[in-house]
């Protein structure tokens, strides 16, 4: 059986495998204010893993009442946890690495997912920003980039990790724009690349549209999605 994933809005992505666990990364739902996604967090009550790049609101402002009511697992960077135990009432027990989280270079690994974070250059109200590489053992690999510029090591995650889809931010104001996007593209070396985090822009078609069509033409051997809110995409 395939994973199927959608795209709910900013960088909120949901993977489900082909064993039907779910992964949410980044979200950001109707319940905590956001516009942009259909759902509210009861949309996600049987998830299984949350995974947030950094602690920006429109990264994880959903994430630890999600895992509160799921009892879904919260990866993410590690002071970043620590203000959601503070804050928000999140139970160590519901993070990784025994509550620690991680930081780049790090990650966890359990019975169906490896984790691995990457560098990204952004800023966080709390640690440090990261991208994530998602290793699952139905044999697909994601990459979401979180917030960032192009960043160099983008090369050597891909070489160490084939990506298999790719997902990357083209806002441009506080972030890569179409230009750079396609030459992350390009060091990453996905099979499949989807722009995403293109919405807050004022005319965001035209900007999802100019990635594609830069980065068509730049990566020709790689397929790049003209990424279409809340439709279910086969992996």
């Amino acid at each position: 059986m395939n994973g199927k994933l959608r795209w709910l809005g900013v960088a909120f992505i949901e993977y489900i495998t082909g064993q039907g666990k779910r992964v949410l990364f980044d979200p950001w739902t109707l319940t905590q204010g956001n516009e942009f996604c259909p759902y509210g967090n009861e949309e996600f009550k049987s998830t299984d893993l949350v995974l947030i790049s950094h602690d920006h609101f429109d990264h994880i402002a959903s994430a630890a009442s999600i895992c509160k009511m799921s009892n879904a697992m919260l990866g993410g960077p590690d002071e970043s946890m620590k203000r959601l135990y503070k804050e928000e009432g999140l139970s160590p027990d519901l993070v990784v690495n025994n509550g620690a989280g991680y930081i780049v270079g790090g990650g966890f690994e359990n019975g169906w997912i490896k984790v691995v974070s990457t560098p990204a250059h952004h800023s966080s109200n709390t640690s440090m920003a990261l991208g994530t590489i998602a290793i699952f053992k139905d044999g697909i690999t994601l990459y979401h980039s979180g917030d960032t510029s192009i960043v160099g090591e983008m090369e050597i995650y891909g070489r160490l990790y084939p990506i298999d889809i790719a997902f990357v931010p083209v806002f441009s104001q506080s972030m890569m724009d179409y230009v750079q996007a396609a030459e992350a593209v390009r060091l990453l070396n996905p099979k499949k690349v989807f722009p995403i985090h293109f919405d807050f822009n004022k005319d965001p078609i035209f900007i999802r549209d100019q990635f594609v069509e830069h980065c068509r033409q730049k990566n020709p051997g790689i397929e790049v999605i003209n990424t279409e809110k809340d439709k279910w995409y086969e992996v």
